[in-house]
């Protein structure tokens, strides 16, 4: 194989379609954004990561104790006696922990001559922290061996087929950082084996967003407004009937279960049977012990006909729950870093029909009586930016069922909504939560987060 020194050059992601273009200006007109700021924002990952910790097994400092020992670890951190790493417990949220990126001056971001090529979705992973696991990589030099530095680029190109054994030679891959191989190509792509495991571990990610390991039972990763959308439910200690309408992968279902301290219960819905087996393997791993799942499309869970007598699987009574999380099926358009935009206009379109005929069904069946009892709470939340996903079906939401009321969630993490002639006014505006380009101080992905209370009869 030829080998080749190459340039530290910054590869940046494909040229946003004018309908994005358009789109992301229609969002960001009133906030002073231009859509160069907005795709720069799009385009890069999230200055912090967020850890959130699982209160059932560990208190938040055992967890930042060990994070801090594995950063401290690195040797160029250890000997560096002025470096105080920052990771914090989150200051409204008791059960997250920020861990900030490292000085980009301790990196080692120097291009090495032997390389491996990952998919775009895994070097989206490496920069925000992950490792490098063996299904994400397509190529890998021959002579790369177990313990060998070497640098990672993502194929944004998608031209890289696996198992390749070139340099691959593209100017549309992405440099995502430096790492030690724990694989090697034999370990990857010999005959009929399927590899699991880290294949590379990061040590230089250009975001310089640290990786460390811990027990799954300590907690997991999670974006900041996800975290908050738990908050959001006020579930406390209290033995309330929580719905989780689309669980899958039980990310906010363990959330809200740890919240609760494994009191009350939850019923996790989702059409997807092989999702739901990791709602099932994070429950467990969590010592999660009020869920109940169940393979279920959303879409019908309200038992109309009055023909389900059992109150333990749906479709649901009516008036069943004192809490319900819709965070609904969504264009992703809030996910970050996105490094290979490919938007579908018509499927975009598409979303707020579908997130309306959820909604529907939570408030409203056809008996005009729905899920949520009196003075209970809907919490509707998306991972997305889009207007007509989240302020307008808010809007629309209180227009078709007076019988909801927008009640505020914490204002002290996010911005308020965007206020359009078409959806909210400037007032309610101020009761739900948006995450995007706007929030320099809580960088996360793009989200909206809404709160509705059913009012008493």
């Amino acid at each position: 194989m030829k080998k080749m020194m190459r340039q530290a050059q910054v590869v940046r992601p494909h040229n946003l379609d004018e309908y994005l273009m358009n789109l992301l200006k229609s969002i960001y007109k009133t906030r002073n954004l231009s859509v160069e700021e907005v795709s720069q924002w799009l385009t890069s990952a999230p200055l912090n990561s967020y850890f959130r910790v699982n209160t059932l097994k560990i208190t938040p400092l055992e967890v930042m104790t060990s994070i801090n020992e594995q950063i401290s670890n690195l040797k160029r951190i250890k000997n560096n006696k002025k470096e105080q790493h920052s990771v914090r417990v989150h200051k409204h949220l008791s059960d997250c922990i920020v861990i900030s990126p490292m000085d980009k001056s301790l990196l080692d971001l120097s291009h090495k001559n032997e390389e491996v090529i990952v998919d775009i979705a895994t070097g989206q992973s490496a920069l925000r922290g992950s490792h490098i696991f063996a299904p994400g990589i397509m190529a890998m030099a021959p002579e790369v061996q177990v313990d060998s530095f070497i640098s990672v680029y993502a194929d944004l190109a998608k031209g890289c087929k696996r198992g390749y054994q070139k340099y691959y030679d593209n100017p549309m891959k992405m440099f995502v950082g430096n790492g030690v191989a724990k694989m090697n190509r034999r370990q990857l792509f010999n005959g009929d084996i399927n590899p699991k495991g880290i294949a590379v571990e990061m040590t230089d990610p250009v975001t310089g967003i640290p990786s460390f390991k811990l027990p799954d039972e300590y907690g997991m990763l999670q974006n900041l407004p996800s975290i908050v959308t738990g908050h959001a439910l006020d579930v406390n200690d209290n033995n309330l009937k929580v719905l989780d309408m689309c669980a899958a992968p039980g990310n906010k279902t363990t959330h809200i279960a740890t919240l609760m301290n494994n009191k009350g219960s939850i019923d996790a819905i989702d059409k997807s049977k092989t999702k739901l087996k990791k709602v099932e393997l994070r429950c467990n791993n969590f010592g999660i012990q009020n869920v109940k799942i169940h393979h279920f499309d959303s879409l019908i869970s309200v038992d109309t006909n009055n023909i389900n007598n059992n109150d333990d699987r749906p479709p649901f009574k009516n008036e069943s729950f004192d809490r319900v999380l819709l965070d609904a099926p969504c264009s992703n358009l809030g996910q970050r870093p996105l490094l290979n935009i490919q938007v579908d206009k018509n499927l975009i379109k598409s979303f707020p029909a579908l997130q309306r005929k959820l909604l529907i069904n939570v408030i409203d069946s056809i008996t005009a009586v729905d899920l949520v009892k009196p003075g209970g709470i809907l919490v509707y939340s998306t991972c997305t930016i889009t207007l007509e996903e989240n302020e307008h079906n808010v809007a629309w939401v209180l227009e078709k069922f007076p019988q909801m009321e927008l009640i505020e969630i914490n204002s002290e993490i996010g911005s308020s909504g965007i206020a359009t002639q078409v959806g909210l006014n400037e007032n309610l505006c101020k009761l739900v939560r948006r995450f995007g380009p706007e929030n320099a101080e809580e960088d996360s992905i793009g989200f909206f987060i809404s709160k509705f209370q059913k009012k008493a009869k």
